[in-house]
């Protein structure tokens, strides 16, 4: 059995947070021994991993708790169960394009600031700059 403390270190999540997470009804599994500290056993760590990794991914609290109680009914919550992943897949796709505009947005930045140190002037990179802003406008980038 782990206590409060060892499981925050363990899982690098708040006590504060886990503390919260029982109060709203995510952790209904964690049990308390005789002087009412919170003890975690092997099973309670691997749901407290889902929580974490699916609250990484943007799922809202309130979904992983409906989530969780899906688990609890077995086999025959495995169809909607699927759902919620491939639905949780697509937005976390959208993330990631979003992301990687972004990054190409940063890299653009990067180079632009290379060429500028390399010459001393603010003067570069305009023939990319230009082609940018064509493709900007007949509607070939969003």
């Amino acid at each position: 059995m782990y206590t409060i403390k060892e499981v925050s270190k363990m899982m690098g999540i708040s006590a504060y947070t886990l503390r919260y997470y029982e109060k709203i009804g995510l952790l209904e599994f964690v049990h308390r021994n005789e002087k009412g500290i919170r003890q975690f056993d092997i099973s309670d760590i691997l749901t407290l991993n889902t929580i974490h990794r699916l609250k990484e991914t943007g799922m809202p609290l309130q979904e992983i708790k409906h989530y969780l109680k899906l688990i609890d009914e077995g086999i025959d919550s495995v169809s909607e169960r699927k759902k919620i992943m491939q639905a949780q897949q697509k937005k976390v796709e959208a993330q990631i394009e979003k992301l990687q505009k972004a990054l190409l947005t940063i890299n653009g930045k990067l180079k632009y600031y290379e060429e500028a140190e390399k010459t001393h002037s603010l003067g570069v990179c305009h023939d990319e700059r230009s082609e940018f802003v064509q493709q900007l406008i007949n509607g070939k980038l969003k």
